[in-house]
């Protein structure tokens, strides 16, 4: 009967076990940005598109091309400050790429907003083809695991129950007592 009962004890264990070694780890990523586009746009106090003259470790300078939203200074240069890689929420700008940019409070991030735009044609083309937005980020693998995690911890119960039951109630099914003698 304790052979049967560790058992049980190990196949519980195993079971348990597997569900951790299965499970998947999800990446850790240092920048979570929590906006949709559309709410990037109604954040930002500033919307300009334009091209990168200059990039810096802490700034990215713009030919303004248009200002979709806000005031527009007599400068047709547009410094903002930006920290460099998409780790740290930054964006790492190509200089004489197109771009869409948000800002808020003179700063520019993933968070924020940005868009890489197709480069300005120099001639004017046949047939234009509409601008195609970038495809959404990949998902993470379905969530399988916790379905099967589930049915392994409920059958890994179920099986410590019934070891425990059966000991307790003896192999023939009657509750054990204290011993009499009749």
């Amino acid at each position: 009967m304790k052979l049967r009962a560790a058992i049980l004890v190990a196949l519980a264990a195993l079971g348990l076990g597997l569900v951790v070694f299965v499970s998947p780890a999800q990446p850790a990523w240092a920048c979570s940005c929590s906006l949709r586009p559309d709410q990037e746009d109604e954040r930002a106090d500033l919307i300009v598109v334009g091209t990168v003259t200059e990039v810096t470790d802490t700034a990215v300078q713009l030919a303004v091309e248009s200002v979709e939203k806000g005031g527009r200074r007599a400068d047709p240069a547009l410094r903002l400050a930006v920290r460099p890689g998409e780790a740290s929420c930054g964006y790492d700008f190509r200089a004489g790429g197109r771009y869409r940019v948000n800002s808020v409070g003179g700063a520019t991030g993933l968070c924020v907003g940005i868009r890489q735009l197709p480069d300005r044609p120099s001639a004017p083309a046949a047939a234009s083809t509409p601008a195609t937005a970038a495809p959404p980020p990949a998902r993470s693998p379905g969530s399988w695991w916790r379905p099967t995690a589930v049915a392994l911890t409920v059958l890994a119960v179920g099986l410590v129950a019934a070891a425990w039951w059966r000991r307790r109630t003896g192999a023939g099914g009657r509750t054990r007592g204290p011993a009499t003698d009749q």
